[in-house]
């Protein structure tokens, strides 16, 4: 029995799908099938049912989740034990953020950890939440930024930065719909053609949720889940989309592009620094968490993201860099 296979065990259990577990693991899914395969072969049960939504693990598979979890956080916690003895940072961490908080604070960060901690290896991913989510869930991504997702029992979230919501078009139409205005009405968007996220993600959950507040039915044309084609299809006039500020902050000053805050009700958008419970928390991945805070609050304070930090003035923040 190999540690990968279990590893690719607990993708396929969390993931309950074998495509899903495929792409996080970042394997072909027939590898990942022939592993499982493999593993149940050795242990002489079944260990997953198959059937049309994906996977479950049988009783035997449950009983074997259960038995491995605290052997994997062990070997995670003797891996972090042996990288820290010398009392600083090190280890191995794999960090997701938004497109857009990437983009602003992404490349800072690293430089920080490739000049004050060389026994770190920093793996920066961009990712939209919904995804990131499954790789957190997965111990695929060890810290994340991440929208305020729905709770799960394998991460650990808190809070980070609140932002505005707005609707985004092309400027003609925007200025048509609000002129000689920055805000427009939230029950307005009613009857818009709408390209939006898909429903697993956070802003989108957060928006349906306040139309069903407002008891409006929106007119989604599409759901598409990559920011590129979205704007794409914006700036073609194929319809109207719903971003956080930090999204639309490229497009500021393009002639292709209007936007307009959504009030009435105010609708925001809060980001988790959103931690993965299947390894443990290492003092790299601690300072880690320092630094984001420290630089999302410049960000703020510059420009680069529009937004409401928490908990910046607290003990991570104000504790002293390991040297």
């Amino acid at each position: 029995m190999e540690l990968r296979q279990l590893r690719y065990f607990l993708m396929v259990k969390e993931s309950g799908s074998l495509s899903k577990a495929a792409s996080v693991a970042g394997i072909a899914q027939p590898a990942l099938s022939r592993t499982i395969r493999q593993l149940e072969e050795e242990l002489g049960v079944q260990l997953f049912y198959r059937h049309g939504r994906g996977i479950r693990p049988t009783e035997e598979g449950a009983q074997f989740h259960a038995s491995i979890i605290p052997l994997l956080r062990e070997l995670d916690q003797i891996k972090s034990d042996l990288g820290e003895a010398a009392g600083v940072p090190a280890g191995d961490i794999t960090f997701a953020m938004p497109p857009s908080m990437s983009a602003a604070i992404g490349a800072e960060i690293v430089k920080q950890f490739f000049s004050l901690y060389p026994q770190v290896k920093l793996h920066l991913v961009d990712g939209l939440s919904g995804y990131v989510n499954e790789w957190l869930a997965a111990g695929r991504v060890d810290m994340a930024v991440i929208n305020n997702a729905r709770k799960s029992p394998y991460v650990r979230m808190d809070p980070l930065l609140e932002v505005n919501l707005l609707l985004f078009g092309r400027k003609l139409e925007i200025e048509t719909l609000a002129p000689n205005t920055e805000i427009i009405p939230t029950r307005n968007i009613a009857g818009l053609p709408m390209l939006l996220v898909g429903r697993n993600h956070g802003l989108r959950r957060e928006l349906d949720a306040a139309m069903q507040k407002l008891g409006i039915q929106l007119d989604i044309k599409a759901e598409v889940d990559a920011l590129s084609p979205l704007k794409q299809l914006v700036r073609e006039g194929y319809g109207f989309t719903v971003l956080p500020h930090g999204v639309i902050l490229p497009e500021i000053g393009n002639d292709d592009f209007g936007f307009r805050r959504l009030v009435e009700p105010e609708l925001t958008q809060r980001f988790m620094l959103a931690f993965s419970l299947q390894r443990p928390t290492t003092v790299a991945m601690r300072e880690l968490a320092r630094r984001v805070r420290i630089e999302l609050a410049k960000a703020v304070a510059d420009g680069r993201m529009v937004g409401r930090v928490d908990r910046l003035i607290s003990d991570e923040v104000r504790s002293p860099p390991y040297s």
